[in-house]
């Protein structure tokens, strides 16, 4: 059933998904079409500037898979069958994660694209710095930093549509309630973090190998991250996930 609820919320939104990609493929061939004639560095800005807008992306359309619910009357309908509430908050997050990576790599692709037409990736690769540089450690460090990228969306995510579910128990001043409720979630996360940080210090860190190049030769030093305030943020967006749950059935109620 969670399959089915993934794809219909995939087939629901698939005409602004195939929009923006297809925005996203003629925005890169114009550019490609300008290398040699522009400057690079215009270039390469004018290709970033769209993705600046993921995040604003995210945050729409994590209040718009619930208003197409309450507008099209189908929450209610799905619990009653029944369905379990996790299921379907659940599958909308997964749906938003999927686009991301999906226009995400698009972007990527397209930067890829543009960089080796205007020679950069060349120039790059004749750098003293990066011809010492482990490949292997490149690609874990671009993987890690991509995965930490994608890893933002979902509290973002889920605190927009903790925010607009909980703004539907009410029957007056909902765009006042959610904006509270948004801005004090996060203002909480922020505290609860910094808690973690002093009660969860017993568990043990992370540790990632930072590269250091001294005289041309690399050295790799560990760096030291405290996991406290990860795994009380972690566990901050687990218990706001089951009110999430809690609330969406509470409104549909209402």
């Amino acid at each position: 059933m969670w399959w089915q609820q993934f794809k219909k919320e995939l087939l629901a939104q698939r005409g602004e998904a195939l929009l923006l990609s297809g925005f996203l493929l003629v925005w890169t061939a114009f550019l490609l079409s300008r290398t040699g004639t522009w400057p690079r560095e215009a270039i390469l800005a004018l290709y970033f500037l769209p993705s600046g807008f993921l995040p604003i992306w995210a945050l729409w359309m994590s209040v718009q898979l619930y208003r197409q619910e309450w507008r099209e009357n189908t929450s209610y309908l799905m619990l009653s069958l029944p369905v379990r509430a996790w299921k379907i908050t659940s599958a909308k997050l997964a749906f938003l994660v999927s686009v991301a990576v999906w226009f995400s790599l698009l972007i990527l692709a397209g930067a890829w694209l543009i960089a080796a037409r205007m020679g950069i990736l060349a120039e790059i690769a004749e750098m003293n710095h990066f011809a010492v540089i482990p490949t292997e450690w490149l690609v874990k460090m671009g993987v890690l930093l991509y995965v930490l990228a994608l890893a933002g969306i979902v509290p973002v995510s889920l605190v927009t549509q903790f925010a607009y579910v909980f703004s539907r128990l009410f029957t007056r001043l909902r765009g006042n309630v959610m904006a509270w409720t948004w801005i004090l979630s996060f203002w909480l996360m922020a505290r609860v973090s910094d808690l973690g940080g002093r009660l969860l210090a017993f568990l043990p860190d992370f540790y990632v190998r930072t590269l250091n190049i001294a005289g041309g030769t690399p050295e790799f030093q560990l760096l030291r991250i405290e996991s406290g305030p990860v795994w009380a943020m972690v566990l901050f967006l687990a218990g706001l996930f089951a009110l999430l749950n809690a609330v969406l059935e509470k409104a549909i109620e209402v």
